[in-house]
């Protein structure tokens, strides 16, 4: 009887581990998945021309922004030709069918295309397929892709193709998609906010953080270019926001002697022992550790580290 009530039980166990690691897998991936798309926020000037014409025939202003999760979404507003023009898409990551699926409309037709496709091996260009009417015969249905291909921050290019009667594809539009510049944002007038002066190292230190804190929302960035006054791709200008508290970064164009200091810390009041353990173990990381996590009396937990950038932080406990 006990071999029969244990070996289930095992069984069982196995049973809720295996589940537990692949839901988590699966929640990471999705997470991976969306990340890429969030390539596509912001606002781009697109140029689109035909594959048979050096001229532009298409102007547009794309503007795209998460939803959730999960999606994005991208609202494109211009002229094709002397037409105007106005286009609807929405991305998103299935995990579990590894697969990125959506849908366009558009001002020129009544149709709804249906999207899916993947990222390729190099992890830079994302390929969306659909179905939708054949441009010569309204009874028949061609299949469509577009490629987009991320070559920077700030550039996308990408090809558009039918499938032809031969079963090759055929290119019939390429574009260009160009980042605007995001102006300089400055806090709201009668606020206060934490100002963090790296060298060299914001935008690292940035991504360091997203990884300590899941929710961290980057509200803005801008970059020196070449020429400036800073050197080129360090920050020059960022506000995130962590918890509800935003934050400004830059980088110093000049190298200075002064470093961050241990006197002003960041003060973070977890949710639990888990994550306050989890956070403190990221953030000391090859930092410097001035009060391991404990019960100091104060506090059911506490503890006080130095990241490796330098920017000290507090991380208490208090369930009471």
């Amino acid at each position: 009887m006990k071999i029969f009530v244990a070996i289930p039980f095992f069984v069982m166990l196995l049973t809720v581990s295996c589940v537990a690691q692949e839901t988590k897998g699966a929640a990471e991936a999705a997470k991976s998945g969306f990340e890429f798309l969030k390539q596509f926020e912001g606002t781009w000037n697109v140029e689109a021309k035909e594959s048979d014409s050096e001229k532009v025939s298409h102007n547009v202003v794309m503007t795209s922004r998460a939803i959730g999760s999960q999606w994005v979404v991208s609202k494109q507003v211009g002229k094709i030709g002397p037409m105007n023009f106005e286009a609807l898409q929405t991305v998103g990551y299935d995990a579990e069918k590894e697969l990125y699926f959506g849908s366009w409309v558009d001002s020129s037709s009544n149709y709804t295309w249906k999207l899916s496709g993947s990222v390729d091996e190099t992890g830079t260009k994302l390929t969306l397929g659909s179905k939708g009417p054949d441009w010569n015969d309204a009874t028949k249905k061609r299949k469509y892709r577009d490629i987009y291909e991320f070559k920077s921050e700030t550039e996308i290019a990408s090809v558009s193709q039918m499938m032809g009667d031969d079963g090759q594809w055929e290119t019939f539009m390429t574009s260009k998609f160009v980042k605007q510049e995001t102006p300089l944002t400055f806090p709201t007038k009668g606020t206060v906010t934490p100002f963090l002066m790296f060298v060299g190292k914001a935008d690292a230190a940035i991504e360091f953080y997203k990884t300590v804190f899941p929710d961290l929302k980057v509200v803005s960035m801008n970059k020196y270019k070449a020429g400036e006054s800073g050197k080129e791709g360090t920050v020059q200008l960022a506000t995130i926001e962590i918890a509800g508290q935003k934050v400004m970064c830059i980088d110093s164009p000049p190298v200075h002697d002064f470093d961050f200091t241990p006197s002003f810390s960041f003060f973070v009041e977890c949710e639990s022992l888990e994550g306050l353990k989890k956070k403190f173990e990221l953030l000391s990381r090859d930092g410097k550790v001035m009060m391991p996590v404990n019960n100091y009396g104060f506090s059911e937990q506490f503890g006080w580290t130095s990241d490796k950038f330098g920017v000290s932080w507090q991380l208490n406990l208090n369930s009471k």
